[in-house]
């Protein structure tokens, strides 16, 4: 008889529960609208803010594997980087030469000034943007350095120096653009030193196109050395700055 009564409880305990009613749900479903819409903008603020970051961060950093930048391995005389690892070790390579070749020591001072004349000149610099990251890039120099002696007696001496390797990389690999996954358009390009192609107009040039422009069997090539490397395709970041100028 207990058992019967028991069942009749828990029927009428069931009964009595009530379910959400569409009103309920309706109030529920737009309460979660809204967070979400608050939410979301705020979700692509952060992305947006991380990805200046991460741009940022890879333009200094390619900037300073050419020009040259402190790391905690340099000493104060040798600043890592591309231009002057090139410059150190043609300067090594002068004084090698003439030492060899029993140069009179002016001579050998006169080269080296030279040698740092070609740095102004915009010589030095990775020949292709390849060899800012490869393992043994090339940095442009002209075939020889000439007239930086005369003592009227004895030839003039020259020095064949030409394009060399630096024999380690300076940027781990070709960077990817940051919004490349927002806009199809962003993308990295970069100024040439010498522009044989559009001449004086400031142009710059991706990757895919200097490949296309000046494939690596080319002899003479009409855009040589890179000097900077830039944004494009992105617009205005967040601080109200145009990232064209970072």
């Amino acid at each position: 008889m207990w058992k019967s009564n028991d069942k009749v409880i828990n029927t009428r305990f069931l009964n009595n529960k009530k379910a959400l009613s569409l009103v309920e749900l309706v109030v529920i479903t737009f309460v979660i609208a809204i967070i979400a819409t608050t939410a979301f903008p705020t979700y692509k603020i952060f992305q947006q803010r991380s990805k200046e970051k991460r741009l940022k961060k890879i333009l200094t950093d390619v900037r300073a594997a050419i020009n040259g930048s402190k790391s905690h391995n340099s000493t104060t005389e040798f600043e890592e980087g591309f231009r002057t690892v090139a410059r150190v070790m043609g300067t090594l390579h002068i004084e090698k030469v003439a030492n060899m070749n029993a140069w009179d020591p002016q001579a050998k001072q006169n080269c080296i000034s030279a040698f740092v004349a070609e740095f102004g000149k915009g010589n030095g610099y990775p020949k292709a943007p390849d060899d800012i990251w490869k393992q043994n890039p090339v940095a442009n120099f002209p075939a020889k350095l000439t007239g930086f002696y005369d003592d009227g007696v004895n030839p003039p001496p020259e020095l064949v120096l030409g394009n060399f390797t630096l024999n380690r990389p300076f940027y781990r690999k070709k960077p990817v653009h940051p919004f490349h996954d927002w806009f199809q358009t962003a993308n990295f390009e970069y100024v040439p030193v010498h522009d044989g192609i559009n001449p004086g107009s400031g142009a710059t040039y991706t990757y895919e196109e200097w490949k296309r422009l000046c494939p690596d069997d080319d002899p003479d090539p009409k855009l040589i050395g890179v000097k900077d490397i830039v944004s494009r395709g992105v617009g205005l970041a967040l601080d109200g700055s145009n990232t064209n100028d970072w």
